[in-house]
Formats: structure tokens, sequence, C-alpha cells
């Protein structure tokens, strides 16, 4: 297995992974959001928001990883501002359960290190939550959201 940094070329496959992701999770497929995401990929790996890394078996990608970054206002607990949100982790099923998505989450929380990120944040699904916690990530009280 080898582990290499997506780039603009892996477009398409973020996008599939991303779609199944969401169908794994529940989310129903209301619209299509294939330009959308492209779109997006395309922007945030290309201006350094997003860090994305892959796992590639011969010249198959079979797990991506990502993690976004953020400016908020200075903290005193993150006095550069910087936040980064871990997302877009997806393994294909016959990959699963082989150390893989450990492995890819460790490069983003690696990458997060080095960017002097304070704070990492994440949604969990039923499915991935052991993997998160056993990295030493816990449930964090305190956030609210909005719908608009």
């Amino acid at each position: 297995m080898d582990f290499r940094k997506a780039d603009t070329n892996d477009i398409p496959c973020l996008v599939e992974f991303r779609k199944q992701q969401l169908l794994d999770e529940g989310s129903a497929p209301v619209n299509n959001i294939d330009r959308e995401l492209a779109e997006w990929f395309a922007e945030s790996l290309s201006d350094g928001s997003l860090i994305s890394w892959l796992a590639v078996d011969g010249d198959k990608i079979v797990a991506s990883s990502g993690v976004c970054l953020f400016k908020f206002p200075p903290v005193y607990s993150a006095p550069n501002g910087q936040l980064a949100y871990i997302t877009n982790m997806y393994t294909l099923p016959e990959y699963r359960k082989q150390g893989i998505g450990s492995h890819l989450l460790g490069l983003v929380i690696n990458e997060a290190k080095v960017l002097d990120c304070k704070r990492l944040l994440l949604h969990a699904s039923a499915d991935g939550r052991p993997l998160y916690e056993k990295a030493g990530f816990a449930d964090a009280d305190g956030f609210m959201s909005m719908r608009l």
C-alpha cells in the first residue's frame, strides 16, 4: 500500500468517495452535487485549505482522508487562530479493518501539527467513531449550530 497526497488529478475519485461517504452516513441523494464537489475540491486543494491523503493499492485509490484548515480570531489556547477539521475519511469496503484508515488519520493529524493547529474537530459516523476514539478524539460538548 502506498500513501500520497491528493492533487487535482484525483478530483473525480475524491468526488465519488465523498458521495459514497455521505450515503454510508445516511444522507439521501436528493440532488446531483458532482459539479459543486469538483469545484470545491479544485479550489480547496489549489489554495491549500484542504490537504488530502490517499491510500493507493497498485494503481487503484482505495481510501482518502482530509484536513480542512480554517483561520478564526485568535484565542488564548490558539494564538494563531488556526483550526483544523478532519473530513473525507473514506475507505472502500473491501479494504476496511486493515489499518488503512488509522494510517491516513495519522497523516492528516501530522499535517495539522506541522501547521501549528491547536485543535482538531470532526464529525464521526457510528462506524468511524472507534477509529477516532482510538486516536484520542473525544466528544466535545458546547457546540451549537443552526441550519440556514
